[in-house]
């Protein structure tokens, strides 16, 4: 099959992938120049559009303006744009660009790279890149200790992080569970009244900030609270006193438990304190549960323990460190708490996003994904070197690990682009080749800038050349998708081809573009198959001047069968 030769894959191949220090600052940006950058100066000619900062000077290109939808230039117009960029988007990303580039030449590609739209900054990155303003990383996780200190401790940390916009992932399975003895004749209130105070808090601090903070909270299946804590955020049903509707939660699923629901069996619910058996149920019903707690409300996440703790790297299965959590959107997964050293750690993660419904004009370019993991990296040394002492376990955890997510977004848009349906072995062989490729890279990168700068110190400590302890993480891409001309969020099918997307800054009707260039070529793209299309919740099934294959390649995230999604 010729799409299959141009994959350089072989049809048996096609198959899913999945995304798997303290330090001197580097000498191309010397502390000195890591400073915010005080004099943000426009073009100084108009005719050369040239941007520069105390430090480096680049060549802006407005003519980039018109690669934005109107629906991103509004987004970026609201939320990001400082008083002097009104009306410049270039500006902004020229801003974030020199802000965290090496040199000029750096700075150059990684504007080129942004205002092309093929790779785009987290947004925490966009909007206080080059600013006194906010932090460029919203990603954090930790975990409370068995104490009344522990918990207070995490309440004030988690306070600190939710008022600078943090999304927080909390790991709580290390609490008794109510009724357990504490002290010489207590008895404790059990983790969802810590719970419920922590969601309090999460929404008294948001609701004073421009951008929310929000927060997400884990156990793991086998604490005693587990079956009330998976019904936490259902809004009837139980004491209302014990529920938390302003938090995500997910739930921590090992092997054993999995083994267990397989074969029918009790399983076992154990004290977080030592381990005694608490209370017994039928592993099938727990999951039963689960799964209808997800179905009816979209939650608990959940995440295989024993799966990530299979597949972190190499140096931290050595120092002892183990996985508990993840943050708030789930797709980070690292170290939290006391760790090999006896310090905690809040784990810190920078993300940032490739557009791989551009995937085919950069594919072979030589230096784009190691620049961006240089970028990332200077990202990373900027919240190190700024972030306040309230953050002094998020600043730990940062520069022992060096943890990025590189992630992706319009991997749905770039299959419709190609015609491929979502649901076929060519796109599970394009999925294959992505990921492939941009893993080689990453990895690459991470080794020439460990010879470069230096390597992480949780890797220096076992003689191992990485810069960074994890390098990828698919994140949700909910608004920089929106900025990258509405390229399809993550790793996800689209929603539908035509609806009306509702965010802070306005309603807008969004488009399939592949099927806009579709209906033009069969003299279709008319507001009457547009105005079908709306009222068929974005489908295109009905249409009958459209072929099957055609069908196919336009089904929305509803239609598509789910065992493709995960397959």
């Amino acid at each position: 099959m010729d799409l299959f030769d141009s994959l350089d894959l072989e049809p048996s191949e096609a198959e899913s992938a999945e995304s798997d220090a303290q330090s001197d600052v580097h000498a191309a940006a010397p502390e000195a120049q890591r400073d915010v950058d005080k004099d943000l100066v426009g073009p100084d000619d108009e005719t050369a559009n040239v941007y520069q900062t105390d430090r480096v000077r680049i060549i802006i290109d407005p003519s980039r303006d018109e690669k934005l939808t109107a629906f991103g230039k509004e987004t970026l117009e609201d939320r990001y744009l400082l008083n002097d960029e009104k009306g410049t988007p270039q500006k902004l990303f020229a801003r974030v660009a020199c802000h965290y580039a090496d040199d000029s030449e750096h700075a150059q590609r990684i504007y080129d790279y942004i205002s092309k739209l093929w790779f785009m900054p987290a947004t925490p990155v966009l909007s206080n890149g080059g600013t006194q303003r906010g932090l460029p990383i919203s990603c954090f996780l930790n975990e409370a200790s068995d104490s009344l200190e522990g918990i207070v401790d995490l309440w004030n940390e988690n306070v600190w992080l939710a008022a600078r916009g943090g999304g927080i992932g909390s790991y709580w399975g290390n609490l008794r569970s109510i009724g357990e003895q504490v002290g010489h004749n207590g008895k404790t209130s059990g983790v969802v009244p810590f719970i419920r105070v922590m969601d309090s808090l999460t929404l008294a601090i948001s609701q004073g900030s421009l951008r929310r903070g929000s927060a997400a909270v884990y156990l793991p299946i086998d604490h005693p609270e587990i079956e009330e804590f998976i019904e936490i955020r259902r809004p009837t049903g139980g004491d209302p006193n014990r529920k938390a509707q302003n938090l995500h939660h997910g739930v921590l699923v090992s092997d054993a438990f999995m083994r267990a629901v397989e074969a029918d069996e009790d399983w076992a619910l154990v004290s977080p304190k030592d381990r005694a058996p608490i209370a017994t149920v039928k592993a099938r019903s727990l999951w039963i549960r689960l799964l209808t707690a997800r179905i009816e409300t979209g939650e608990p996440y959940i995440v295989y323990s024993d799966t990530v703790n299979s597949q972190i790297p190499e140096h931290q299965k050595l120092a002892g460190l183990t996985v508990n959590t993840s943050n708030l959107c789930s797709e980070i997964t690292l170290p939290t708490g006391v760790d090999h050293l006896g310090n905690d750690r809040t784990a810190v993660c920078c993300l940032s996003s490739l557009n791989v419904e551009s995937f085919i004009e950069w594919k072979d370019h030589p230096t784009f994904i190691e620049d961006v993991m240089r970028f990332l990296d200077n990202v990373l040394q900027d919240f190190i070197d700024n972030a306040p002492d309230h953050f002094a376990k998020a600043k730990y955890a940062a520069a022992r690990e060096r943890s990025v997510g590189l992630g992706i977004m319009g991997f749905h848009s770039f299959l419709q682009e190609q015609m491929v349906p979502f649901e076929s072995a060519v796109a599970k062989a394009w999925n294959k080749k992505m990921f492939k490729h941009i893993r080689g890279q990453a990895d690459e990168a991470s080794k020439t800038l460990a010879a470069e700068r230096g390597a992480c110190l949780d890797a220096a400590d076992y003689g191992i050349e990485e810069r960074f302890s994890n390098k990828m993480a698919v994140a949700p891409t909910a608004s920089i998708s929106i900025i990258c001309g509405g390229a399809s969020p993550g790793i996800e099918p689209i929603a539908a081809n035509s609806f009306t997307h509702k965010t802070l800054s306005g309603s807008f009707n969004v488009r399939s573009k592949a099927l806009q260039a579709l209906l033009d070529e069969k003299g279709e793209n008319t507001d009457e198959t547009w105005s079908s299309i709306t009222a068929n919740e974005g489908s295109v099934q009905h249409l009958d001047f459209l072929t099957q294959d055609e069908k196919d390649v336009f089904k929305t995230a509803f239609e598509i069968d789910q065992r493709w999604v995960i397959d």
